[in-house]
């Protein structure tokens, strides 16, 4: 009795040292925020009792077969700590006493046996919480069945005896039992065991289990069959092995402690995530009344009436910066000063546009008495280039023109060479050849007719007879055969 009172002291002793210790170090750092008992929503300890039989299994002296099951009975005392939703560490005792039987010739030529051990354990096991694991995430059945795995090892004390059941010849029968083997927790013998249990939860205190283990002591005299002698046959050689193993079958209450309503076990973290019920009971700002709560709202300013996607923003399906709700062509991109829609396209005149581009190369500089075209003038060519790329389907003439300086023959040969220097500057930038046509006026068509001779203006009229003039093709050009 006093081995029970000692382990029945170290398992109420166990969580108090537990919790001492686990309080000390979270308070170890506190620069930071820790988890404490304050925080918990849920009961993380239970104290559990079970009660069963048990059965040798791989002995030498068994508890059934032949017509024979005799099996024993187990108690274990537990206490568990919940680490996880799905673990928990739980230190066990455990009492009970095997019988078991077998047949022998060695021993003073006596072949039936029985057989008694007494056992006391103490061990640490882990508790996995299969169903949790294995939960669906889109299952909100109530959560009251859970299947649990169960692995440990600790120390094992026991007493084996045996006496002889039946003799045959002169002698006569033994009844008294004997001691086979006595061990201490001192000796330290290690054993282990795993199992598994399916648990029914009764009530927020209390949980009801039917649990199996099989248990592996790790010695071959468990079963009191004793020690092997090498050369002889015992009763230690029935069986080849040389571990004593035993299953037991149990039924046990669980009770859980705290003063929380529900157990950290019994809570799926799952529904946690996955509640819709519960979050929509959650009031939910929404400053722009476009059904998008403002925490999630990326354009918390969208007027009323807007069509708005998941995040909030103005549906906008053209990507012209219109909303659907107010554009009038929602697939088709447009301005916002045309609500949405394309601007109306006007065909500008090929009329127009030469005299736009004659207008911009007013004044282009070549070097004197040269076709090279000054750097100063590159700007108003790279206009003209912009304007001729808009419009890819017009041609033109381009005109070169020069002053009364000079012969006839020697000024029409200048700007013809002008005029071709242009048009090749163009049709390097990426304007095609077959738009352009190169002519050369000479001084034939001045525009101040005055200037003829040249002394008889200022400066600033002969340098706009020296031009570049952009005309139509197609149009009458004097000196020239029209072409269509």
């Amino acid at each position: 009795m006093r081995k029970i009172y000692l382990l029945a002291l170290s398992l109420i002793c166990f969580p108090l040292l537990f919790a001492q210790e686990t309080s000390s170090t979270l308070n170890e750092t506190p620069e930071k925020k820790k988890f404490t008992n304050a925080d918990k929503e849920f009961n993380d300890w239970y104290i559990s009792v079970f009660a069963g039989g048990n059965a040798l299994q791989n002995t030498d002296l068994v508890s059934w077969g032949d017509g024979r099951f005799i099996p024993g009975y187990d108690f274990q005392l537990q206490v568990t700590k919940e680490v996880t939703h799905a673990f928990g560490i739980a230190l066990m005792g455990q009492y009970g006493k095997t019988r078991q039987y077998g047949e022998g010739n060695q021993l003073n030529y006596i072949n039936a046996w029985d057989g008694r051990t007494e056992y006391y354990g103490l061990s640490l096991i882990g508790d996995l919480n299969l169903s949790m694991l294995f939960r669906r995430i889109d299952n909100e059945s109530p959560f009251r069945w859970a299947w649990h795995a169960y692995a440990g090892a600790g120390i094992i004390a026991y007493k084996a005896e045996r006496k002889a059941r039946h003799i045959y010849g002169e002698h006569q029968p033994v009844n008294d039992w004997s001691l086979v083997n006595d061990i201490k927790f001192n000796d330290r013998s290690i054993f282990a065991q795993v199992g598994t249990g399916l648990r029914y939860k009764l009530s927020p205190s209390f949980d009801l289990e039917m649990r199996a283990m099989y248990v592996m002591t790790g010695d071959e005299s468990f079963d009191a069959s004793g020690d092997p002698i090498p050369g002889e046959w015992t009763l230690a050689d029935i069986e080849e092995g040389r571990d004593d193993n035993m299953i037991t079958l149990s039924l046990g209450l669980h009770y859980k402690i705290g003063k929380h309503k529900e157990s950290l076990q019994w809570h799926d973290p799952l529904n946690s995530i996955t509640s819709v019920s519960a979050a929509a009971n959650i009031p939910c700002a929404d400053d722009d009344n476009d059904g998008v709560c403002n925490l999630y709202d990326k354009c918390p300013d969208t007027p009323e009436g807007i069509k708005v996607d998941g995040a909030g923003c103005p549906l906008d399906t053209d990507n012209d910066g219109v909303p659907d709700s107010i554009d009038e062509c929602p697939t088709i991109p447009g301005p916002p000063t045309n609500n949405g829609c394309p601007l109306p396209i006007v065909e500008v005149s090929i009329g127009s546009i030469a005299s736009s581009i004659s207008d911009i190369l007013q004044g282009i500089e070549f070097d004197y008495d040269k076709d090279v075209i000054r750097a100063v003038s590159y700007p108003k060519l790279d206009a003209a280039f912009d304007i001729l790329q808009a419009h890819p389907s017009y041609k033109f003439y381009v005109e070169g023109h020069t002053d009364a300086a000079g012969s006839v023959a020697y000024n029409q040969d200048l700007s013809e060479r002008r005029a071709a220097s242009v048009v090749r500057y163009l049709v390097n930038k990426g304007i095609p050849a077959s738009q352009l046509v190169p002519v050369g006026k000479g001084e034939s068509d001045l525009k101040h007719p005055e200037c003829d001779p040249v002394s008889n203006c200022p400066a600033w009229k002969n340098l706009e007879n020296r031009r570049v003039v952009f005309k139509p093709y197609g149009e009458a050009i004097d000196g020239l055969e029209y072409r269509q």
